[in-house]
């Protein structure tokens, strides 16, 4: 099928959680998509069928030094541009004390959550300068401005990702290209729901009870899920964000965070 070209968007980590809800709102918004993701499930998600033909999947590894520029070949070859990149792959981490858990699984949780969208930046910045246009959204966590016990692994790569969103705003702003970070609070999705099966672990108590006591630090009375950080992804690529750059915005019902 062919597909007149249109705004081309990188997502990242597509076959679950935030990432279906964000590459399908810019969908619905017209954009054509590379949703990436390390499972199969991604071709499930995104049949070639789907959305007039814009939308690409690759499964790999955004770990993988290879990925970032596969990903980018992929855009190109299949939309002839690149306008965004949305880096929203991510992994929890290994849970416990920083002096307990296995380095290689911390190693793991930097190449995944914070190297993986260097890369990807890295690879697709030098077409967004020669175009003089784009966006880059980061999809980091309320854990970074909030550290908690037990997840420095995960926390750290965040906030590490989040700094990488500021340096960058000042590095391409001269190019029209604005950086930002989505900062989502509790999300209803399965890694969260993994983490608190550990805190209720750890706490002994039940893991239904942990989500309430979450639920009730939330001003707004939920949890937020995928619909919620699409809409700010949406807004952040959409022209009338075109004067944000280099902010975090907190996707988190009112979470007081520092």
């Amino acid at each position: 099928m062919t597909v007149t070209p249109s705004r081309c968007a990188i997502v990242t980590g597509t076959a679950d959680g935030l990432g279906v809800d964000i590459a399908k709102r810019l969908l619905d918004d017209g954009w054509c998509v590379i949703a990436c993701d390390v499972t199969a499930d991604v071709d499930a998600r995104f049949e070639p069928g789907m959305f007039d033909g814009r939308v690409r999947t690759v499964v790999a590894d955004v770990a993988a030094p290879e990925t970032a520029d596969a990903l980018v070949r992929t855009a190109l070859a299949s939309f002839g541009r690149i306008d965004a990149v949305v880096n929203n792959a991510g992994i929890g981490g290994p849970g416990g004390d920083l002096d307990s858990v296995a380095m290689d699984d911390v190693v793991r949780t930097l190449d995944v959550n914070l190297l993986g969208a260097v890369r990807l930046c890295r690879a697709a910045t030098p077409h967004l300068k020669a175009q003089r246009s784009g966006r880059i959204v980061n999809i980091g966590s309320v854990y970074a401005e909030q550290p908690v016990t037990g997840g420095s692994a995960y926390i750290m790569s965040k906030a590490a990702l989040r700094a990488l969103s500021h340096c960058l705003a000042l590095e391409l702003g001269p190019y029209g290209i604005t950086v930002n970070t989505v900062s989502p609070g509790y999300m209803l999705t399965r890694m969260h729901e993994e983490e608190v099966e550990l805190q209720a672990r750890a706490a002994g108590i039940d893991p239904q009870l942990r989500l309430q006591q979450l639920r009730d630090e939330v001003p707004l009375g939920r949890h937020g899920n995928g619909v919620d950080v699409a809409g700010a992804v949406g807004w952040l690529l959409s022209q009338d964000a075109s004067y944000v750059t280099g902010q975090t915005i907190g996707v988190n019902g009112g979470i007081k965070v520092s």
